[in-house]
């Protein structure tokens, strides 16, 4: 039951428990910065774009306000703008579609005068459509908002959406992948090779978003993605033979050296048999005389 207090409705406790303040944030769980901590510093700046840059990100859910001050029309009281953007989160399902920057938003709704306010979630709007690369030559069926629908025609294509737009407002690591393979496709000329002049048209527009190989090889990678190929860098770079296979092989190079180039006091015993056995034959010797 909730309790009216000097004129305002309280929150029952079990709703107050559902609305703790750590349910509306996004953590970065604190292990995974350890991890990008120790990766290489090309993932590193990758990693400040996409997760945080939140004061560089595009309003998406809230329209900012340019004035400092604002009056009510009813009351004449005057109070300082805030512009506090609403605090959204992003399921996992968001890397598994094109968003374009929206999320879901958590609150409360109040259903009736003397009812208590009820959690309520605020989803985007989802479809499966279809969407065209010119880069890669490519038909994707992606599920998509109508935001992103929209983006990707204001930017004439989905090249031109993915490629001109910041990591920190494309969030999802579906967009990040297919951005990551047309900036490859870019840097290797390995597009539109049937029209060579189109290929000069897009090299000349998009040359001021390319970006070194060395971080692009990084890029669009999730932290788990970045671990492990940072694990199997570093074991390719390491010599996994066993030790003892490693002794085998000097051994035998030992031995066949040593067959290969007889030691000193072993060409003196041939030497030395060769010459007794010589003089045997030698009728003119003094072994010879003495028998």
């Amino acid at each position: 039951m909730s309790t009216v207090s000097n004129g305002y409705l309280a929150i029952h406790p079990s709703i107050r428990k559902l609305l703790h303040p750590s349910r509306f944030k996004i953590h970065r769980r604190q292990w995974d910065r350890a991890k990008v901590a120790q990766l290489p510093i090309e993932y590193q700046k990758f990693y400040t774009e996409w997760l945080d840059s939140e004061e560089k990100e595009t309003p998406v859910h809230w329209i900012p306000r340019t004035e400092k001050w604002d009056r009510n029309p009813e009351t004449g009281e005057v109070k300082p703008v805030q512009n506090e953007p609403y605090i959204i989160n992003y399921p996992v399902e968001m890397h598994e579609g094109i968003w374009g920057g929206e999320g879901v938003i958590q609150g409360l709704v109040k259903r009736g005068k003397w009812t208590s306010p009820v959690p309520k979630y605020w989803t985007p709007t989802l479809k499966r459509s279809i969407v065209f690369s010119e880069i890669l030559d490519k038909y994707f069926s992606v599920v998509v908002t109508e935001r992103a629908l929209r983006l990707i025609d204001e930017h004439h294509g989905l090249d031109s959406y993915l490629i001109t737009t910041p990591a920190y407002d494309l969030k999802s690591l579906l967009a990040l992948k297919l951005k990551r393979q047309m900036l490859m496709a870019l840097l290797d000329k390995n597009f539109c090779h049937k029209n060579p002049t189109r290929q000069k048209e897009l090299m000349e527009k998009f040359k001021e978003y390319l970006i070194p190989r060395a971080e692009l090889d990084w890029y669009g990678l999730s932290v788990v993605e970045a671990v492990e190929k940072e694990k199997q860098m570093k074991e390719a770079k390491q010599d996994c033979t066993p030790l003892k296979v490693k002794l085998r092989q000097e051994l035998f190079q030992k031995l066949k050296q040593e067959r290969d180039t007889p030691s000193d006091s072993q060409a003196e015993g041939v030497s030395a048999t060769t010459t007794s056995w010589m003089s045997k034959l030698n009728p003119f010797s003094k072994s010879a005389e003495a028998r």
